[in-house]
């Protein structure tokens, strides 16, 4: 083979495998910084038909960014959040934890928790993988 053959091919697997890398960083980047709780408006009937016995693909989870910027406000009473999504998947008085499927990983479910005072006011919330 000539020199100029073999420099021509290595040029282009060269260019081949930084395709490559560039294509996995960018992809591996997207996954990184992509949201799984971001990618659909809240639909308050929707959310009340998902349950975990029918769907724990993490519908619900994809609602979560617009249900907590639009709808839930921190100072909310409990009643009106359970007026809100429903009665909550779990209820230990001062939180209340919904079902959100399997959103961050296919192994651990995920739940928004909503943590309430003594007076039944909401202090703050969270996503949290089990």
């Amino acid at each position: 083979m000539k020199t100029a053959t073999v420099v021509g091919w290595y040029i282009k697997a060269e260019i081949v495998c930084v395709a490559a890398v560039a294509l996995l960083v960018a992809y591996l980047g997207w996954m990184m910084f992509s949201s799984p709780f971001s990618h659909a408006d809240f639909d308050q009937r929707a959310w009340a038909l998902i349950t975990p016995a029918t769907d724990n693909s993490c519908a619900r989870g994809a609602m979560v960014d617009s249900l907590l910027k639009k709808h839930v406000q921190i100072g909310m009473q409990k009643d009106q959040l359970v007026a809100l999504l429903g009665k909550p998947d779990y209820d230990r008085g001062g939180a209340a934890s919904y079902e959100l499927g399997f959103c961050q990983t296919f192994v651990d479910p995920d739940t928004l928790d909503f943590y309430f005072d003594s007076q039944g006011v909401l202090t703050r919330h969270a996503i949290t993988n089990h």
